[in-house]
């Protein structure tokens, strides 16, 4: 066969190749891009403690009752805390960790499934929908400025009434520089405790107390020092 065929045959070839590949990606061939794109959470599975991508400072009113997790695609892992609750108001104390890591290939990062959390994480139009589900009848007040733990600034609201108090608490982490791994695109940690009392230092004390334990090694405390 003549040099200049062979190279016409070679050409052709590869053009296919990429009529293939551009064809996979936007028919979803057998499935797989439509799979993903409309991907939806499984089912809560439950857990132990231990297996939490999170500790919270110690606290005898707050211990953990149960823990379950879920997915969402392999972006997103979702847990949520269920934790000691000394009053008799409606709702649950609970703690609720959104883990995203990043997609380890290009059909991952083309085929995400929706963000399991909104940025920001609250509006005043949320928020105001949030806390008047989650303390009803109590009187609520938005903290003027934000708190601060170990790995950046917080938001946070109060709730009270006559013999109880409540906060809100919720946190975006995304500091790649001093706090995550690389493969961990962001972690969103909302707390929600209720005790009987007004102290609030001491219902904000476990989730400034907080510790991140994901499975991929991320800063020490100590190395946060200086923030």
């Amino acid at each position: 066969m003549p040099e200049t065929s062979m190279v016409g045959t070679a050409r052709r070839a590869a053009l296919w190749a990429a009529l293939a590949a551009a064809t996979l990606l936007t028919s979803g061939c057998a499935g797989w891009v439509r799979d993903n794109l409309t991907q939806s959470p499984t089912p809560w599975r439950r857990i132990q403690p231990a297996a939490l991508p999170v500790t919270l400072g110690e606290s005898r009113d707050f211990a953990i009752v149960a823990a379950r997790m879920r997915d969402t695609g392999t972006i997103y892992k979702t847990y949520n805390v269920a934790l000691g609750n000394p009053t008799t108001l409606p709702g649950e104390n609970r703690l609720t960790i959104d883990v995203q890591t990043l997609p380890d290939s290009l059909f991952g990062a083309l085929v995400q499934p929706p963000r399991v959390f909104p940025v920001p994480l609250y509006t005043m139009e949320t928020l105001t929908v949030t806390t008047r589900r989650e303390f009803p009848d109590m009187k609520v007040k938005v903290a003027d400025a934000a708190r601060r733990n170990r790995y950046g600034d917080y938001d946070y609201a109060t709730a009270q009434d006559e013999q109880n108090s409540c906060v809100l608490a919720w946190q975006l982490i995304n500091d790649h520089k001093r706090v995550l791994p690389e493969r961990i695109e962001a972690v969103r940690v909302e707390y929600r405790v209720c005790s009987v009392g007004s102290n609030i230092r001491a219902l904000l004390a476990p989730f400034d107390g907080m510790t991140l334990t994901l499975p991929e090694t991320i800063l020490d405390a100590q190395d946060l020092g200086g923030m």
